[in-house]
């Protein structure tokens, strides 16, 4: 063996710091690059407040602390870089502890990201449930639960003598209160460390074991709201302890089991240890695959479920062509949910009648294991872009009863009670969100329109949605079937008041739900509030196929664009030739009339069949 070819411990002292830093750099970088918008939404979808009332609220479970805690850092995802940055550093303290705790020498650097990974896995692979979760401070609670774990830990270590049965009684008796289920975990940590230690402490062993177990029975009389079950598992994720869910339990379970494994492994600590650099690589090699195979397996990527998230946050903007323009994007069969905001974004800017059928439609599930309602994911805003302010208020009060009040809901809450009229309603959820860190503007935004109803017709957002707030608004039952509702809604609402905007959604929906009477009813009204020289596109295909299909109405003097006129012609003979009541069996020969008439109604009224809303 040849000086070159080996490598001695003291040149590779820096690998942790090098190691961790890059792994986390790049981590950095991808939340930036693919994720900007989710951790967006995350912060969104929670809420926390410097009050006395939100702080006992936190209190009344356990492991309160670490979830006000995990809210707090949440909320500085209102700046994603900013936030991102936050996470990733309080990652590097967890590999320093890491390191620390278990005492890992250089060599093996590559163990300290490992549950640096694991807890980036926990955090990323919720996708939808976010939407449904109600861990309150999802995205950062485990990292801060495992951060108290590794402190708890490291505390332990540098006590001495009877101190450590102190320390031991403070993690179960302070610890547990805070920290919920990470103070039990760091319990049993430390009967692992003195049973793999060579100067075992029986005594602090069988104290921690007891009070592990003892712990949150004591504790059950004083957290009312917690079954006993849930005593030994508050503060973990909530999710069930069923086989439907065990994929999603994979990266806890491993974070969980990490402190009790590695006090097992024997580190050889004799001597300077020198190894040969072809094994040292292929060593490093197998480490760094298998981390970016557990960050990779669990990291939720689905394109669908990000391109709805984009679309919300152009949407909530209104940046309306942003929205279509990541419509337009997607290359695979898209969520009822982003077909409904594109269609929102088309009546907006007026371009349904020519664009609506222009990008791929359909409608499939949501990438999730668990069952999700369109109406946790995007059915407020649907409603409230519609102007059915009572729906989008009830879904916002129920949902914060079912999973913890969040600033998106308060935002609504806010904006349905001014276009209501419910002017100090509004003041309630307006005066609760200037208490936040970043949403002081936004609510003195709104503040000023309730204290001053007339400036609302004068604000963008509110004259887009007024047109549409012109029928009494009533909770008539939706079932949280958003688009089954609205669509009847809109096409079966009939009155004689000139509303165009209202009359073109209801043209809309009544082509998407391909009733060919309902159809007639509303193109006549939409002609009739809409006096221009000629019909959008997608209204006269419409029109030639009912009109052909069921001769209740006489289109032979309707002024047809000759281009239109031609198309429909060409479609029938392709038609013909294809068979187009049987191409459904032939993949073929449907691609072939999405080439040709893809961007047609006439495509949609025969090949987009039996979509199901969620």
């Amino acid at each position: 063996m040849t000086t070159a070819a080996v490598i001695e411990d003291d040149k590779l002292k820096h690998l942790p710091l090098i190691a961790g830093l890059t792994f986390l750099v790049i981590t950095w970088l991808l939340l930036n690059i693919f994720e900007h918008e989710y951790l967006y939404r995350v912060q969104e979808l929670s809420l926390w407040l410097p009050t006395e009332v939100y702080f006992d609220e936190r209190m009344m479970v356990p492991g309160g602390l670490m979830s006000y805690i995990a809210c707090f850092l949440t909320q500085f995802f209102y700046y994603p870089m900013l936030g991102s940055l936050l996470f990733v550093g309080l990652l590097f303290v967890v590999q320093l502890l890491t390191r620390k705790v278990f005492d890992i020498p250089a060599r093996w650097g590559l163990l300290t990201i490992v549950p640096v990974a694991l807890i980036l896995s926990c955090a990323m692979e919720a996708g939808y449930w976010i939407f449904q979760i109600k861990t309150q401070g999802y995205f950062y609670s485990m990292l801060v639960g495992f951060l108290f774990t590794l402190s708890a830990m490291r505390l332990y270590q540098i006590s001495k003598g009877w101190v450590r049965y102190i320390t031991v009684a403070l993690i179960a008796a302070a610890g547990y209160p805070l920290f919920g289920f990470y103070a039990l975990l760091a319990l049993l940590s430390i009967v692992v460390l003195e049973a793999t230690s060579k100067e075992r402490n029986i005594g602090v062993a069988l104290l921690c074991i007891a009070a592990a177990i003892a712990t949150p029975i004591l504790y059950y009389n004083v957290y009312e709201q917690t079954r006993f079950v849930r005593m030994f598992t508050a503060g973990m994720p909530a999710f069930e302890f069923i086989a439907r869910d065990l994929r999603t339990w994979i990266p806890y379970i491993l974070l969980y089991l990490f402190p009790l494994v590695m006090p097992f492994i024997r580190f050889n600590r004799s001597g300077n240890h020198v190894q040969t650099k072809k094994r040292f690589m292929l060593t490093q090699g197998i480490g760094i695959g298998l981390i970016v195979f557990i960050v990779q397996l669990f990291w939720f990527r689905d394109p669908n479920f990000r391109a709805e998230i984009k679309m919300n946050h152009a949407m909530e903007r209104l940046e309306w062509r942003k929205a279509l323009d990541i419509a337009k994007a997607q290359k695979q069969t898209p969520t009822r949910l982003i077909v409904l905001n594109r269609n929102l974004a088309l009546l907006k800017l007026g371009r349904a009648g020519d664009e609506m059928f222009h990008y791929l439609d359909g409608g499939e599930p949501a990438a999730s294991p668990f069952e999700i309602r369109l109406m946790q994911v995007g059915g407020k805003m649907l409603y409230y872009h519609y102007a059915r302010m009572n729906f989008c208020y009830r879904w916002c009060l129920e949902d914060a009863v079912e999973y913890g009040w969040k600033v998106d809901y308060m935002k609504y809450m806010v904006k349905t009670s001014i276009v209501s009229g419910e002017y100090d309603l509004a003041m309630k959820y307006i005066n609760t969100l200037k208490k936040t860190l970043f949403y002081k503007e936004w609510a003195k935004k709104y503040e000023k329109m309730a204290k001053n109803p007339e400036l609302i017709a004068k604000d963008r957002e509110m004259a887009s949605i007024l047109p549409l707030y012109q029928f009494e608004d009533q909770l008539d039952g939706d079932n949280t079937l958003v688009e089954i509702y609205l669509l009847n809604y809109f096409a079966h609402t009939y009155s004689d008041l000139n509303t165009p905007m209202f009359d073109e959604a209801s043209l809309m929906c009544a082509l998407t739900l391909k009733d060919i009477q309902t159809f007639w009813n509303c193109f006549f009204r939409y002609a009739n509030s809409h006096k221009t020289d000629r019909m959008p596109t997608h209204y006269q295909e419409a029109a030639l196929l009912y009109g052909n299909l069921e001769k209740t109405v006489d289109i032979s003097k309707m002024p047809f664009d000759k281009s239109v006129k031609m198309r429909f012609q060409d479609f029938m003979r392709f038609a013909q030739k294809h068979a187009v009541e049987n191409v459904e069996r032939d993949p073929e020969a449907k691609k072939l009339f999405y080439e040709r008439f893809g961007n047609t109604f006439w495509y949609f009224y025969f090949f987009i069949r039996d979509v199901k809303s969620y």
